[in-house]
């Protein structure tokens, strides 16, 4: 018989991830000076743990909570000849003597956190974890930075202009209101890191925390080779911000009056895939200044040569409006080569590095599959409830990134796991301890 078990993914090294980020949410209370204890008989480590339990096991807070009552009382009574039961209340209901807060009492401390604290949390847990990726040599100082909204339904009575954060979408389950979040996250050989978020005010611009962002990463000692980002992102406030910290931008632009012109041109004539253009800001305050350079890249994102296309138009196969819709304007700051091979490799380059984008979406379909819909009602409170989300996340990559550093060890320990079975072993690990 060896040493490894028949199932060798039961005996993986894990990280207590939990007690981690518990830590983490802990000092950043104690930094922002507020009190450990709330009311007489709970501290504020009873309701963070339930917070990320909720969000590790995928269930609401009050299962999350009572889970982490019967944990509790289970571990009490592991070294005791005589078992302690909890005591029943006399009143109407039935109730028990209780070694966590319930759902209800960890929704009022939620209540009580202000916006700026969540501000200071995310800022601070994303710091250690990116640290902690550095120290164990899981993501190197050249980043690839990528950008992207999500949108969270909402079903509730708040409108506009009242709570400015509800914004109006279209095609939405039963709704046509929604939260509007924005997503940053790093990229480093094959590790992806959430690094910010944010929730943005209806008609704000999401350009200034984008930016700060970027900063910050600059005065660790990063390097930024270039921002991936989706089309209606490249805006001139944004890109000209790129171009003074020497950031390039890469990604796909609308298909406005002037980009249609040039479209259509390409289809009669054959000429110019790659085009330069310049873009200006607003003209009220951009009038006069002198816009950016920028380059356009005409492809197709179905994997389509542009000469079938064109021949359709030419040959009247297909509609012009047909033929517009098919075609991809991609957006960069990059130079082009000169010569025409150089372009065309140029161009594909280009191409397959903005394709690396779509991790962020993936991301977001998985942030879904880690807590359930909150039902916390104000801006905040949501807020919180998002965060937690991306720090377990973070938590999953660095797992995944740190197994597949093992070496001298099964195949099964280095593939990963899924995060189903990431959050069932942190867990697991939790009431070990």
């Amino acid at each position: 018989m060896g040493l490894i078990p028949q199932n060798a993914e039961k005996s993986v090294p894990y990280e207590n991830w939990l007690a981690y980020l518990k830590n983490l949410a802990l000092f950043c209370l104690r930094k922002a000076h507020l009190s450990q204890k709330c009311g007489t008989k709970y501290r504020a480590l009873d309701h963070w743990q339930v917070f990320l339990l909720h969000a590790f096991s995928n269930v609401s807070l009050d299962e999350a909570s009572d889970e982490l009552n019967q944990l509790r009382w289970e571990n009490s009574q592991n070294h005791q000849r005589r078992k302690i039961f909890p005591k029943q209340y006399k009143g109407k209901y039935q109730r028990k003597e209780r070694m966590c807060p319930n759902g209800d009492q960890v929704r009022k401390y939620r209540s009580t956190l202000p916006k700026y604290l969540i501000d200071n949390l995310n800022q601070y847990i994303f710091e250690q974890q990116i640290e902690y990726a550095l120290e164990n040599k899981l993501i190197s100082w050249e980043l690839e930075f990528i950008v992207d909204n999500t949108d969270q339904w909402y079903y509730g009575q708040d409108r506009y202009p009242k709570n400015q954060y509800i914004t109006q979408g279209h095609n939405g389950p039963g709704t046509k209101r929604k939260r509007k979040y924005l997503g940053v996250m790093i990229k480093s050989g094959s590790t992806y890191l959430y690094c910010g978020v944010d929730i943005i005010k209806k008609k704000h611009s999401n350009v200034l925390f984008i930016i700060d962002t970027i900063d910050w990463l600059l005065q660790k000692g990063f390097k930024i080779k270039h921002v991936l980002a989706d089309r209606w992102f490249p805006t001139y406030e944004f890109l000209t911000e790129l171009e003074i910290r020497h950031i390039q931008y890469i990604g796909p632009y609308k298909k406005f009056a002037p980009i249609k012109r040039i479209l259509v041109k390409y289809l009669k004539t054959g000429k110019d895939y790659i085009v330069s253009y310049t873009i200006k800001g607003a003209p009220a305050k951009n009038y006069k200044k002198t816009g950016m350079k920028i380059w356009l890249i005409i492809t197709n994102g179905q994997g389509r040569r542009l000469r079938e296309i064109r021949t359709e138009y030419l040959t009247k196969t297909k509609s012009e409006k047909d033929c517009l819709k098919e075609l991809m304007v991609m957006l960069t700051t990059y130079q082009p080569p000169k010569g025409k091979k150089r372009k065309q490799g140029w161009a594909v380059q280009i191409f397959n590095r903005y394709l690396k984008r779509w991790q962020i979406e993936t991301g977001f379909r998985d942030l879904n599959r880690i807590a359930p819909p909150s039902n916390a009602r104000t801006n905040a409170r949501k807020f919180l409830m998002t965060s937690v989300r991306y720090w377990v996340y973070n938590c999953w990559q660095l797992e995944r990134a740190r197994r597949k550093k093992l070496r001298q060890c099964p195949k099964s320990w280095k593939r990963g796991p899924t995060l189903r079975r990431f959050e069932y072993c942190v867990i697991k690990i939790e009431t070990c301890v």
